[in-house]
């Protein structure tokens, strides 16, 4: 019997090593003490939607464009998400936001607390800090938040205004230092990431801006900013500042579930009309999704070639680190 023709077997070859890469890239970015198998297991991470609304119009949101109807997320519909993850200890890390604003939900720092009593290791949230008054910044604190992240786009009052559009620039960054403040009286151990969406309009302030929270921050905090990106080509009117390309698997497909308000799981954390959905959790497990026949395709297509899948052939969601 003869054997495979050479230029056929080092294509083969070269195919294989490219896997293997893609395997390894996976387990290095989403846990690299556990095994790529272990990964198709359980979610590592996830981003829980409580409340589908905002209180801002931004350039580099897609509010404009969503079809789901605004909402807060029924008690059944958390508390079954919250027994199932009580029983895996292996999850890292949730935030409880997707696109909206977090601070509308007025159970938010009660659902914190209810997620630190099941054991998870870290429950975050990202806000824009318009809402986060004093009661609502103690009670966060109180129920044991580990992470927060201040979404604030410029220290210049007009640009501030142009991006976070119905926000006012001054209560948020009273909001933002008075939060600063009594985390230290309450609990220091919960880190403060300020962040800004660098784009067109703030592109040239990042110097000035990281050197002032610098100043109010303590080490264990973080100062970053990600670069606009278009929503798995879906933003209108998108100007990238900067272009990135990466061939490689999204490490989304392997790490992150998103909960929508109504239970719904899209495939992403761009997908935010849910048009390639997963499921739900009300009528699936989390478990039974995650390990569902259509996300283990769609990880197999960016084994091979992302660009199969439509939003995730021009996404720039990978353009976002310093």
């Amino acid at each position: 019997m003869m054997g495979m023709p050479m230029m056929e077997q080092t294509i083969t070859e070269m195919l294989n090593v490219q896997h293997e890469q893609k395997l390894s890239y996976l387990n290095r970015r989403v846990s690299p003490k556990e095994s790529y198998e272990s990964l198709l297991t359980f979610p590592r991470y996830f981003e829980i939607e409580t409340v589908n609304a905002c209180n801002a119009r931004c350039p580099m949101c897609t509010i404009a464009d969503w079809d789901r109807k605004a909402g807060l997320m029924s008690d059944a519909t958390f508390d079954r998400i919250l027994k199932e993850i009580a029983q895996h200890p292996e999850v890292k890390r949730i935030h409880l936001y997707r696109d909206g604003e977090p601070l509308l939900d007025k159970k938010l720092a009660n659902r914190v607390f209810l997620l630190k009593r099941a054991g998870v290791k870290r429950v975050g949230i990202s806000t824009n800090a318009a809402l986060l008054d004093f009661i609502n910044a103690r009670d966060l604190l109180l129920a044991d938040l580990d992470e927060i992240i201040l979404s604030i786009d410029s220290l210049k009052p007009s640009v501030y205004e142009s991006i976070r559009v119905g926000l006012d620039f001054e209560q948020v960054m009273r909001n933002a230092t008075d939060f600063i403040a009594l985390r230290k009286k309450i609990r220091p151990q919960t880190q403060i990431w300020v962040r800004m969406i660098r784009q067109e309009s703030n592109k040239d302030e990042w110097p000035a801006y990281h050197q002032y929270w610098s100043t109010l921050l303590e080490p264990h905090d973080r100062i970053d900013y990600r670069n606009i990106h278009n929503w798995g080509d879906q933003l209108k009117d998108f100007k990238p500042i900067s272009r990135v390309t990466n061939d490689m698997p999204c490490v989304a497909l392997w790490s992150l579930m998103v909960i929508f308000a109504n239970g719904d799981v899209p495939m992403c954390n761009v997908d935010y009309n849910n048009k390639y959905p997963l499921g739900n959790v009300m009528k699936s497990s989390i478990e039974e999704l995650w390990k569902s026949k259509v996300q283990n395709d769609r990880r197999a297509i960016h084994l091979t070639d992302r660009s199969q899948l439509p939003p995730c052939k021009n996404c720039t969601v990978w353009d976002e680190a310093i």
